[in-house]
């Protein structure tokens, strides 16, 4: 039984090495699983680009405690989302899918919050569209070379983000891997 509040029901767990018995999901469930994380990672782009984070704004230090508390708030729910699944398939895809929406506007937002606080961090002034490009350039390994960190502190944040990239991509691979696997233990091929 689903002890998630608005989770589904009783599920059937069906026999051994079925769909059911490995939490496979199906249709509305894996739309679901999918649309959910996409949902907060729209609200934390909408945080992201609308909270007064800059320098010249009067309310930044209320700006950057809302986006923290927004961070904070999304890493809880995707934790006790996780502790609370009877679903581990469809939840680990949730996850990987919040993972990965999480960390780019968090690097989005480290770029530009170095960009606005400490001038010379990159080789050019970054707005809001230039850190989230930046970022996406890292993430994807494409690095332009139009935009480069200058500062050690930016470099820094480049090479986290860079060696989490490796680790977020492993995860990825792994889960495709894990759910090929279950896919073939219920189907028996």
């Amino acid at each position: 039984m689903n002890d998630v509040p608005g989770g589904p029901g009783p599920r059937d767990e069906g026999p051994p090495g079925t769909a059911a018995s490995l939490g496979l999901v199906r249709g509305r469930e894996l739309t679901v699983a999918l649309l959910r994380p996409i949902g907060a990672a729209v609200v934390l782009l909408a945080g992201y680009f609308l909270l007064p984070i800059d320098k010249e704004s009067d309310l930044n230090y209320l700006g950057l405690v809302v986006g923290a508390a927004l961070l904070i708030a999304f890493c809880v729910w995707e934790v006790r989302k996780f502790a609370g699944s009877d679903r581990p398939v469809a939840t680990a895809m949730e996850m990987l899918v919040a993972l990965a929406g999480f960390y780019i506007v968090a690097f989005a937002t480290t770029y530009f919050l170095f960009s606005e606080y400490v001038p010379g961090s990159f080789n050019a002034s970054l707005t809001r569209i230039d850190a989230l490009y930046f970022c996406l350039t890292v993430f994807t390994t494409t690095g332009f070379g139009d935009i480069a960190p200058d500062s050690q502190g930016a470099r820094v944040a480049v090479s986290i983000q860079m060696a989490s990239t490796l680790l977020l991509l492993g995860l990825g691979v792994r889960f495709l891997n894990l759910l090929v696997n279950q896919r073939r233990q219920a189907t028996g091929r």
